[in-house]
């Protein structure tokens, strides 16, 4: 479990407070709900209850924090600064209500039961990567309501079907952008073995 300090959102607001860049409204937009799946997961992990509590208490005290250092340097931050900065505020707010209702009232707050996958991912970070970024760009990955999923989401996604931790997605994105001589190695790889192998399939064999 990861803590608040390393979501991308952490890394916005504080840049944001700092007056170091401006963050853009595209680059909120997506952490915080890069930040909605890491929450959702948090509610579905298998940790105790005061341990989630403990780990929400302490994102709220950074949010806390950074509010009042933005207090320090309101003219400085932008509108979506302090918008996101009360939507994260109020996020965390709204999850230890839910936990402590949980505490009061048992069995009246209901959480997703937890998916263990068997699968366990055995290739490089790197090139899962790609493939996940291919999907995500594709637009082929939608969530119930046919929606398309977000890249977070998708990464979180994988992260249970592979039993994986994938630390800072979005930076390792990037590092295939700079790649020297291919942007894709596992892709091609994967198109020479389902076509040798499909061929084989189609024989009977």
């Amino acid at each position: 479990m990861k803590p608040f300090t390393e979501c991308r959102i952490f890394n916005y607001l504080s840049l944001a407070s700092n007056q170091k860049q401006t963050v853009s409204d595209e680059e909120f937009s997506s952490s915080y709900t890069e930040y909605e799946q890491y929450l959702y997961d948090l509610a579905i992990e298998s940790v105790s209850i005061s341990e989630r509590l403990r780990h929400l208490i302490r994102s709220k005290i950074e949010l806390i924090s950074l509010k009042k250092r933005f207090g320090q340097t309101e003219k400085h931050h932008t509108p979506a600064t302090e918008f996101y900065l009360d939507k994260c505020l109020l996020l965390v707010e709204a999850e230890i209500e839910l936990v402590n209702f949980g505490v009061q009232y048992p069995g009246t707050v209901e959480t997703p039961s937890s998916f263990l996958s068997p699968l366990h991912w055995k290739g490089t970070l790197v090139n899962l990567m790609e493939l996940i970024s291919s999907l995500d760009y594709s637009e082929l990955v939608t969530d119930e309501s046919g929606k398309r999923l977000s890249f977070a989401g998708i990464v979180s996604a994988f992260e249970k079907l592979f039993n994986v931790s994938i630390p800072k997605p979005y930076d390792l994105r990037a590092d295939l952008a700079r790649r020297k001589k291919n942007y894709s190695v596992l892709l091609p790889k994967l198109k020479e073995t389902f076509e040798k192998n499909i061929a084989a399939c189609g024989n009977g064999k």
